[in-house]
């Protein structure tokens, strides 16, 4: 993982090495004391160091940006402002073998509303070949070879964005969710192919299936999995919900919650049964 957004962000604007621009967005390092003119609403301030979105959230107006030039934490330079592209947004899991993409699994996010932008579930989709297309310029820009790759994109307007890009398994219990969707686990098979054995990045099939989680805010009673696994097609689940929720603003205030895994005969079933499945968590009440 590149652990310094800036650096990242550059090499992708740079243009060397004969491959354009890869990442055609203005941004700065962001500093409360500087007018910051040339960007426009609206605007994502992200840490340059660390992962989880911690600190990540969307800015719309001038009233909202000083009122985040207020905060303390803000005042260190160890923060990156860009403008913001509202657009479809993914996970991807892959592998880089002798400098080239090979694709395992393409995920589209459900997002938290603004100004955060947490994930709260994945769905199983087909590849994109214009992301896959795309990632294989970012990794030959950046030299990334022989590695585990996890890498989260936008599109907008036919054009892929990289948000981040990061050279080790996915987590947030996805690869739990890779392996029941492709019958691939990544992990394994890069172990293998370390110790020279046999391995196979090959997706066996894509089955079509949702990772949820539990993004309550408050005190709620937990959904009864056992009774509704069959007809919702739950095929794997956590649930740690057993006390007063924050909301949430990034990984470490959602992971700690647990999951479902739903698997359908389609992408819209997936959507369906989760929402059967959230309707069945019970709000409690005082008293």
């Amino acid at each position: 993982m590149c652990s310094d957004k800036l650096k990242f962000a550059s090499a992708l604007v740079d243009n060397g090495g004969g491959l354009g621009s890869l990442r055609d967005i203005k941004f700065d390092i962001f500093d409360p004391n500087l007018n910051h003119n040339k960007l426009k609403f609206p605007l994502i301030i992200k840490p340059r160091f660390g992962s989880g979105s911690k600190d990540t959230m969307v800015i719309s107006n001038l009233d909202e940006l000083k009122n985040i030039a207020k905060n303390i934490k803000f005042t260190k330079m160890d923060f990156l402002i860009e403008e913001f592209i509202d657009g479809l947004e993914y996970g991807i899991d892959a592998v880089i073998i002798n400098g080239e993409f090979h694709h395992i699994l393409s995920r589209q996010k459900l997002l938290t509303p603004l100004p955060y932008r947490q994930a709260i579930g994945y769905i199983s989709i087909d590849e994109i070949p214009s992301i896959s297309s795309y990632i294989q310029k970012v990794i030959t820009k950046l030299n990334i070879d022989n590695c585990l790759l996890h890498a989260d994109i936008i599109t907008k307007d036919n054009k892929a964005f990289i948000i981040e890009l990061s050279t080790r398994p996915s987590g947030h219990y996805l690869s739990k969710f890779i392996e029941i969707t492709t019958g691939i686990n990544p992990t394994k098979e890069w172990i293998n192919k370390s110790l020279n054995l046999p391995y196979n990045f090959k997706p066996k099939f894509r089955k079509n299936t949702i990772i949820r989680y539990f993004d309550f805010e408050g005190d709620w009673i937990a959904a009864d999995f056992d009774l509704l696994k069959d007809s919702l097609g739950i095929v794997d689940y956590r649930c740690e919900i057993n006390s007063t929720l924050p909301k949430v603003i990034d990984g470490s205030t959602i992971m700690d919650r647990g999951y479902a895994i739903i698997q359908t005969n389609s992408k819209e079933q997936s959507l369906i049964n989760t929402e059967k499945l959230i309707s069945n968590f019970k709000r409690k009440i005082d008293g």
